[in-house]
C-alpha cells in the first residue's frame, strides 16, 4: 500500500472520529442511539421525573385500601419432605429428609401497600429505590404500584415488618417446603422449566419489572403459595452456611446460630428460569437493599421445641424482645 493511500485512510478515520465527537458533545449520546432518536433527556431531568413519580406513588399508597385477600396465610401441615437436590449444586447437598411442625406462610409477597402502612404506623424508614443499573431512573415509580412486592428493603427491615404483624420471616427450610411441596418438584408448578410461568427476566411473561403479587397464576406451589420462582427474591430468617445441610437437625431446623450473610430464596424479575428452582440457594449481606429482593412472613402454629430464653446479649438490649415461636428471638431496637 502506498504512503499516499495510507494517509488517505488515516485522514478518513480522523474525520469520522471528529464527526462522532461533535455529535456526542452536542447531544450527550452516540449518534443513532435510541435516546438521540427520541430526544436527549439530561440525567438531572430523569432523576427529577423519577422523584415526582415516586411522590405521586406515595400519595396513592397512603390512600389505598388493602383487600384482606392479600393478608391470607396458607397452612403448611406437619410432615416430612426432601430438602435439597442430590443433582443440584454443592450447596444444595446432601439431600436430606426433614420433618417440620405445622406453620403458616403468607400466600403473597409483602406488597408496597402493606409496607407503607407499616411505615405510617411505626415511623420506619422508606425502601431504598435508587442507584440500580437494572432499572431506569424514570421507571422506578413503576415498582411502587400498591400491590407489587415491596423491594429495596434489608433483612432487618423485613424482620421488623413481620414482627409488627405478629409474625416472623420463614426459615430457609420452611421456605423450600412451601415452594416445592412433598414431591421433589424443581419449580412450584412441577418439573417443566417454562419461563412464561413466572415473572422472570424478559417480557415473555408480560411484565418488564415486578408484577402485582399473584398475577402470574402459574407460579403457584402445591399448597397455593404464589411467586416462589419469580417476581422478587425473598429474605429468609437464616444465616447462610454452605455446609448446613450436612449437620442440620432432622426436625424443625432453626438455621445456623451465626454467620455473616443471610439466605435469600427464589429468583426475581431479572433472573433466568434456572435460578428460580425450588432448591437454589443465594446469600447476601443482611444490610443490602435491592430492587430484586423482597420478602413474605411466616407464623408458627404452636411454639417450637427449640424456643428458649433470650440470650444475654438480647437481654442487655432492652425490653422489646419477641420470641417468634421457632427459637428465634429478636430485639426490635436493633432491627431499625
Amino acid at each position: 500500500m502506498s504512503r499516499l493511500l495510507k494517509w488517505f485512510y488515516l485522514s478518513l478515520i480522523f474525520a469520522i472520529v471528529a464527526i462522532l465527537q461533535i455529535g456526542i458533545s452536542r447531544t450527550g449520546q452516540v449518534p443513532g442511539s435510541a435516546d438521540s432518536e427520541e430526544g436527549y433527556t439530561p440525567l438531572a431531568a430523569k432523576i427529577k421525573q423519577a422523584e415526582e413519580g415516586m411522590k405521586k406513588a406515595e400519595v396513592q399508597l397512603a390512600a389505598v385500601t388493602i383487600d384482606p385477600e392479600y393478608d391470607r396465610m396458607v397452612l403448611i401441615p406437619a410432615g416430612s419432605f426432601q430438602l435439597g437436590d442430590h443433582d443440584g449444586g454443592a450447596i444444595e447437598q446432601p439431600e436430606r429428609t426433614v420433618a417440620l411442625s405445622a406453620y403458616r406462610i403468607d400466600q403473597y409477597e409483602t406488597t408496597f401497600a402493606h409496607y407503607y402502612a407499616f411505615m405510617a404506623a411505626t415511623g420506619h424508614r422508606k425502601p431504598r429505590l435508587a442507584g440500580y443499573l437494572g432499572v431506569e431512573s424514570r421507571d422506578l415509580p413503576l415498582l411502587m404500584n400498591s400491590f407489587n412486592p415491596a423491594v429495596g428493603v434489608s433483612w432487618g427491615d423485613a424482620m421488623a415488618y413481620c414482627l409488627w404483624k405478629g409474625k416472623r420471616l420463614p426459615t430457609e427450610v420452611e421456605w423450600e417446603r412451601a415452594a416445592k411441596g412433598t414431591d421433589r418438584r424443581s419449580w412450584p408448578w412441577g418439573n417443566e422449566p417454562n419461563p412464561r410461568w413466572a415473572n422472570l427476566v424478559g417480557d415473555e411473561d408480560g411484565f418488564k419489572y415486578t408484577a402485582p403479587v399473584g398475577a402470574v397464576r402459574t407460579d403457584r406451589s402445591p399448597e397455593g403459595v404464589y411467586d416462589m420462582t419469580g417476581n422478587v427474591m425473598e429474605w429468609t430468617a437464616d444465616w447462610f452456611d454452605e455446609r448446613y445441610y450436612a449437620v442440620l437437625p432432622a426436625l424443625d431446623p432453626p438455621g445456623p446460630p451465626n454467620g455473616k450473610e443471610r439466605v435469600i430464596r427464589g429468583a426475581s424479575w431479572n433472573d433466568s428460569i434456572h435460578r428460580g428452582r425450588t432448591t437454589t440457594r443465594f446469600k447476601t449481606n443482611p444490610t443490602f437493599r435491592d430492587v430484586t429482593i423482597g420478602f413474605r412472613c411466616a407464623q408458627s402454629v404452636t411454639p417450637s421445641r427449640h424456643a428458649g430464653p433470650p440470650s444475654r446479649a438480647e437481654s442487655d438490649h432492652g425490653n422489646f424482645l419477641l420470641d417468634t415461636g421457632f427459637g428465634l428471638s429478636y430485639n426490635a431496637a436493633v432491627l431499625f
